[in-house]
Parts: C-alpha cells; structure tokens; sequence
C-alpha cells in the first residue's frame, strides 16, 4: 500500500470469514464416514484412498479458496483516506478521502450483535459504500469518526482575509557587483 506524503495507517482490518465453515465442517465429515465406513465395510477398504480423494479433496479446495478470497480482502484506515482492497486473481482497489466521508454507521442483526460483528456503511457524497461485515463494527466506525474529526486538509477557510505588506526596497533590489579595476 502506497501512503500519501504525511499520511500514516492507523488500523487494517481483514472482514469476518464467510462461507468457512460448511466447506469446513462437509471436509471433516466426509473424512470420518469415510474412516468410518472403510474400518466396518470391506469393500470400502479396497476403496478408502479414491473415496478420500473424490470427496474430501474437492472440499479442502473450496476451503483453501476461500481462506485465501478472505484473507486477500483488507480494509485500511489511515489519518487522510480510507482504502479497500481485495480480490484474488483480479486484486481491485477503492479509497474514499476522509473529508468526502459525511457519516458512518453500523448495520446489525440480533445475532450479529452478540456475535459482534456487523456491516460497516460510509455515507458520503458520491453515495453509501459498504466496507463489509467485520468484527467490533462499533469501534471501527468511532476510529473512522475519530481521524475525521482530526483530520485537517490544509485549505484555508473562506473567510480568511490577507493583507499585503510592501517589501522595502532594500529587500528585493539586488545591488550589481563592483568590478575590481586592473592596476
């Protein structure tokens, strides 16, 4: 991740795991029927290693994908914007800068409450952008509110007045350089 100059992460968060833990379970379950069944059925033991690799390592690639979809997905804060990336064989990237975000809030469920977790949701000026369902959403949107409050762009505000302040003239005028004359 490039950082703008001045800029300093603050927090990254990798979303909740999705769709982990059927592909899990289904790969641990096939495995032991099929321990199971090969040491009480003989014609199974004849079968035991083509039945492992029919059933359960088509499981273990579906589980070992989707490890590896979720962990490529991160959600990074830092002091000046707020950057989403992710994706595995086409690696996407978005950022929203802080001043374009208007309000944060968390979307959840009874049971995503008690689970702590919940959908993150940015409304900004371009429209709502979700940043995904993490762990302690709550926190994540004060971080996000709390870098928003103390982030200061650097403009100047539109009612500032300048004045202009003449230069004496010895402050700009160079005076020429005086040869040294040949004796």
């Amino acid at each position: 991740m490039v950082l703008r100059y001045g800029e300093e992460r603050v927090i990254s968060v990798t979303p909740v795991a999705r769709g982990l833990v059927v592909p899990a379970l289904a790969t641990v379950l096939a495995a032991v029927l099929i321990e199971y069944g090969a040491g009480h059925a003989h014609f199974l033991h004849s079968l035991h290693i083509p039945l492992l690799l029919i059933f359960v390592v088509p499981c273990l690639i579906v589980v070992g994908t989707r490890t590896w979809r979720w962990r490529s997905h991160k959600v990074h804060v830092t002091n000046q914007r707020i950057i989403v990336e992710g994706g595995v064989l086409h690696h996407q990237r978005s950022e929203i800068d802080l001043r374009d975000v208007v309000a944060t809030h968390v979307d959840q469920r009874f049971r995503e409450r008690l689970a702590r977790r919940g959908l993150v949701v940015l409304e900004s000026r371009a429209g709502t952008i979700n940043l995904g369902a993490v762990h302690h959403p709550g926190a994540l949107c004060r971080l996000i509110d709390q870098e928003r409050a103390a982030y200061r762009d650097g403009d100047v505000a539109f009612d500032t007045v300048f004045d202009f302040n003449q230069p004496q003239p010895p402050d700009y005028e160079i005076p020429p350089r005086r040869r040294r004359e040949r004796y």
